[in-house]
């Protein structure tokens, strides 16, 4: 799919943040171009939304000139072919295994999901799929971890696959989607601990649940976060201004209303950058590809860098691709993906044993 209609430059990529958002000399430009900036803010705008929703849910996908089924163990398969992920099959015994299920959430949708148990571990970890996903592509994020003994869970996001939801707000609601997973696996599991890992706005996802449920749940180990946004308003107006290719400040008065009409949400909200101080005791890995088009770079530099500020012992790090594109780390840059990975986790399960040491 195409998200750009002109790559933007390398300095953009990594250190671009402010580069989208207000200063004052905006605010005195578009008080002589009001009517063209209202003219244009109204065509793009919905245009925009339109697009963020405009995705397959279900049917035939065609992938390599092969027809498979959208959200299945065949699109999955598919999938691992396309990007050459040879050692992320599961044995035909394990996807017997598997269990698609539907779950209620906390007012009454339905959420679809898969699971895959290792009998004798009481540890699970979460897999997000990334926007236009769904819950059977999230299982490549979890693969590594089944093989470590984890019992692994995914679920198709709002408005995605076979869950709930005319309009996706980008991973928004979707946090407390995660909050009612997690309780769910607590009252039917002896859940000792849990992770959760996510790509994209499943990344995004992933901090926004940790900021406002994990934080509150002890049984919440890491996050791992893999070309994750920062700002959805800025990650909007980011994106509107390569694939419109106009001036994000003349094109997106109105943005945040027309979510706030169709979806009830103010998107200035989705903020992983404020609050942090909430999971400074929560060990982050992030990954991103300096090259990623599609989520810059600097969103996971700003979001480090602010994480760090609250760490007393440093618990988190950002992994970065200097020539790889959005989420091309777990393909193209998969032995060192997996390696971080492998670390990240022996780290956690030292600070842990320190931990019981003192108790």
């Amino acid at each position: 799919m195409l998200i750009v209609n002109k790559n933007p430059s390398s300095k953009v990529l990594k250190q671009g943040y402010r580069k989208f958002c207000y200063h004052w000399w905006h605010f005195i430009i578009l008080i002589f171009l009001f009517p063209l900036a209202y003219y244009w803010s109204k065509k793009y705008c919905r245009l925009f939304f339109n697009f963020t929703q405009d995705y397959q849910r279900t049917g035939k996908l065609q992938i390599n000139q092969q027809l498979v089924e959208f959200n299945s163990l065949e699109h999955y398969h598919a999938d691992l072919a396309v990007k050459k992920l040879t050692n992320f099959s599961f044995t035909p015994q394990e996807e017997q295994q598997i269990q698609e299920l539907t779950i209620l959430n906390h007012n009454g949708d339905e959420l679809s999901m898969l699971i895959l148990e290792n009998p004798t571990s009481n540890k699970w970890v979460i897999g997000l799929h990334g926007w236009s996903e769904n819950k059977y592509l999230a299982l490549r994020q979890v693969y590594y971890f089944y093989q470590q003994g984890y019992n692994i869970l995914t679920f198709d996001s709002v408005a995605h696959g076979l869950s709930y939801g005319q309009y996706s707000a980008i991973g928004y609601f979707n946090a407390h989607n995660v909050e009612d997973v997690t309780q769910w696996l607590m009252q039917n599991y002896q859940v000792a601990e849990f992770g959760v890992i996510g790509n994209s706005m499943g990344a995004s996802c992933a901090s926004w649940y940790a900021l406002n449920y994990g934080y509150q749940n002890p049984k919440l180990k890491w996050i791992i976060s893999d070309c994750g946004f920062s700002n959805l308003l800025v990650q909007f107006r980011y994106v509107m201004t390569y694939r419109y290719q106009k001036p994000w400040w003349l094109i997106s008065w109105g943005l945040r209303r027309i979510f706030k009409r169709q979806l009830g949400v103010d998107i200035k909200k989705y903020n992983l950058l404020k609050e942090q101080h909430r999971i400074k005791n929560i060990p982050f890995l992030l990954f991103h590809g300096e090259q990623d088009l599609f989520v810059p770079f600097f969103m996971s530099q700003k979001f480090i860098n602010q994480k760090l500020k609250y760490e007393t012992a440093q618990l988190s790090e950002l992994v970065a691709f200097p020539l790889l594109d959005h989420v091309e780390a777990i393909s193209k840059g998969h032995d060192l993906y997996l390696a971080k990975i492998k670390k990240f986790l022996e780290s956690e399960q030292e600070l842990k044993n320190e931990i019981t040491k003192e108790i």
